[in-house]
């Protein structure tokens, strides 16, 4: 078995809202939640109804064929931007994949994409060549295509008439939990419209009510044309889209697919979880209870905490000393968090995290850190 992720030697069994039990019957807070993809939390009620319910149909139909969950489906996502169109896949690097081939299709003749150091977008061979770290690229350098990656204040003075797309994180998670400011994202948006380029916002982990309202990219003053999708889409069932404003026209005929694209169980939950985010407000929970959250985190009294930085419930603590130590103990006292980089402790709360995990997990916290001194 390929050991690509390494392990936590930590096998979860059940699991409620925000809590999961392990295969020894041990309890957890889990503000790691499937890389941010538990969005609701773990069992809710409303997506599990929805998913045993489709369960009793066919699983998978040919794309091609009428699926009433999938239709209402890219009719609420069409509705994000204007006149949208919709792709639907099984995962975030799909929905790049997509999104990659849908500008550089609708862009011919211009060859120069821009993207953001420190930027993660996936690992697929076109995501990968629009990710930053190093660390993952090196191996596949020669084959990747080229991409220039810019500080965010670099960026907009990049953007020329022979830019054909720019990607951009409106927080970037796996870089470091670095909120997009407003100023450079509007600096961005009227670069790309004054050159004709087109703007994609990756809203794979910010999306979808996460950082406090349905898409992270208005706060930061993003205008995007081609919006990505995935994670707690579903709330981690597998899924991913690509929307993009319908008057850019589409993909050539036969120019791309996917054939669990709009899976009928998929859909239907990501319709459940839709109606989840209208009804208990969950965005704008988000946006109250992360506030909370990452007030009382910097609020701890403890030198090796750098900063504190997030967007809704995505959270991160930069440390002036490596990360997975901590999370190895966090684990260890019942909370899963994971990093963002070497020195950045990141946090995934889901919707339906309590009063009482955001204490546990700030008081859990400190008392690793105070282990540290």
């Amino acid at each position: 078995m390929s050991n690509l992720y390494g392990g936590r030697g930590l096998e979860l069994v059940s699991g409620s809202g925000a809590e999961v039990k392990d295969a020894e019957g041990r309890s957890y807070v889990d503000f790691l939640c499937g890389n941010g993809s538990a969005l609701f939390g773990h069992c809710h009620p409303v997506l599990t109804e929805a998913a045993q319910k489709a369960l009793l149909s066919p699983w998978t139909t040919s794309p091609g064929l009428l699926c009433a969950a999938r239709d209402e489906l890219r009719k609420n996502l069409a509705a994000l931007l204007p006149e949208g169109k919709v792709f639907l896949c099984s995962s975030g690097a799909e929905a790049i994949e997509a999104a990659l081939k849908l500008v550089t299709s609708l862009r011919p003749g211009r060859f120069k994409i821009l993207a953001l150091r420190r930027a993660f977008h996936g690992r697929t061979l076109g995501a990968l060549a629009l990710t930053f770290n190093p660390q993952y690229r090196r191996p596949w350098a020669d084959r990747l295509l080229p991409v220039q990656h810019l500080r965010a204040e670099e960026l907009p003075g990049a953007v020329d008439e022979g830019t054909a797309a720019v990607f951009v994180e409106p927080v970037q998670g796996e870089g470091g939990v670095y909120p997009l400011p407003p100023a450079v994202g509007a600096a961005i948006t009227e670069a790309c419209r004054s050159a004709g380029a087109l703007l994609v916002a990756d809203e794979i982990q910010t999306g979808w009510g996460r950082c406090g309202a349905l898409l992270a990219s208005l706060g930061a003053e993003l205008d995007p044309d081609v919006v990505t999708l995935a994670k707690g889409l579903a709330g981690g069932f597998p899924i991913g889209a690509a929307v993009w404003k319908g008057a850019l026209g589409d993909f050539p005929a036969k120019g791309h697919g996917s054939t669990y694209g709009g899976n009928p169980v998929a859909a239907s939950v990501a319709l459940a979880s839709w109606d989840l985010l209208c009804s208990e407000k969950y965005p704008e929970l988000a946006a109250k209870n992360g506030g909370t959250f990452a007030a009382a985190l910097k609020a701890l009294s403890s030198p090796l905490i750098v900063e504190v930085r997030h967007k809704g419930l995505l959270v991160g603590v930069e440390l002036s000393v490596k990360a997975d130590p901590v999370l190895r103990e966090l684990q260890s006292r019942g909370i899963l968090a994971l990093n963002a980089g070497p020195q950045v402790v990141r946090f995934l709360p889901p919707f339906t995290a309590q009063e009482k995990h955001f204490t546990a997990v700030t008081e859990t916290f400190l008392q690793v850190l105070s282990q540290l001194i």
